[in-house]
């Protein structure tokens, strides 16, 4: 079954085409990364997911429902976290994520148990009290995303849900995402222009460039593309590179910044992956590192589809 399926859905802004053409594919229970440089359309196609826009033309559905005509139903059982923040800024946390509850549905007692434990759970239980206004961006972000949770929804849509996060806040959000699809069976839809991010929350990814949906489908099956460069860190990197210079299945060997980077013959990758293993080992050199040069994802992104993105 697809949570969030589309199909021809396009949007323009007088003679801009922003999306064109969309036929996207969400599996319940998948993390389905929605992966495309700045500008590439993804915030407006999530505003027409949760009908903030209405489409120029195309169908929407979200549990089998029909968007925008079924949204009162719809939005009942999604968790909605815009790219921005969207509060009362003279409410407290408390107070706003109580308020979000009571529009979710939940009676007031349940919405201030609700409330408290989300915001232990997002990491901002000390400022209870402080009004929004006062969280730095980082902060209303957290809220933000207990906010999204509030109502216990069965699907999450995110857009861009690190922006403004420190670098332990990301991997605690990246690690909560994780739990919510693991422990609870939530289906979630995450935007980012961040391949690094998708590639470790996302089981499913959506690629967009320009409006257009690029490719979409697992990751296990879209990256299944062989890599001929690889970035190398030994105890003897002299040695390493004067034994790789001599191999005729070597196109190219250089240093750079301490790493060894070395292109491979494809068709030679076997011989490749059985001798240099056994050269370390005959020699007693120690392997410190060893990975393609670029991520599968990003390969697929830059090589194939020529679009610049960050990692």
């Amino acid at each position: 079954m697809y949570v969030i399926k589309t199909r021809k859905l396009t949007k323009f802004f007088g003679k801009r085409n922003i999306v064109y053409h969309l036929n996207l594919k969400v599996p319940e229970g998948a993390v389905y990364g929605f992966l495309g440089p700045n500008g590439a359309g993804k915030t407006t196609t999530i505003k027409m997911l949760t009908a903030a826009l209405r489409p120029t033309y195309g169908d929407i559905e979200i549990f089998g429902l029909k968007m925008p005509e079924k949204r009162v139903k719809i939005m009942k059982n999604v968790g909605y976290m815009p790219e921005y923040p969207i509060a009362y800024e003279n409410m407290t946390i408390f107070e706003f994520l109580i308020y979000i509850g009571r529009l979710s549905g939940l009676k007031k007692e349940e919405a201030r148990e609700k409330a408290k434990d989300l915001m232990q759970y997002v990491g901002v239980g000390r400022l209870a009290l402080n009004k929004i206004k006062e969280l730095s961006s980082g902060q209303k972000q957290r809220v933000s995303f207990a906010a999204a949770l509030i109502g216990n929804p069965s699907l999450l849509i995110l857009d861009e849900p690190t922006a403004n996060l420190d670098p332990l806040g990301r991997i605690e959000l990246i690690g909560r995402i994780l739990e919510l699809s693991r422990k609870e069976g939530k289906t979630i839809f995450v935007s980012s222009h961040i391949v690094s991010e998708i590639e470790k929350m996302c089981n499913y990814v959506g690629l967009i460039n320009q409006g257009r949906l690029i490719a979409q489908g697992k990751i296990s099956e879209l990256t299944k593309i062989e890599e001929d460069e690889y970035d190398i860190l030994t105890s003897h990197n002299p040695d390493i590179i004067e034994f790789l210079k001599e191999r005729p299945y070597i196109r190219e060997v250089w240093e750079e910044d301490g790493i060894i980077r070395v292109k491979v013959e494809l068709k030679f990758l076997d011989e490749f992956f059985l001798q240099f293993p056994k050269y370390l080992a005959k020699e007693g050199i120690r392997l410190k590192l060893f990975r393609p040069h670029t991520s599968p994802l990003e390969r697929i992104l830059m090589e194939k589809f020529n679009i610049e993105v960050s990692s």
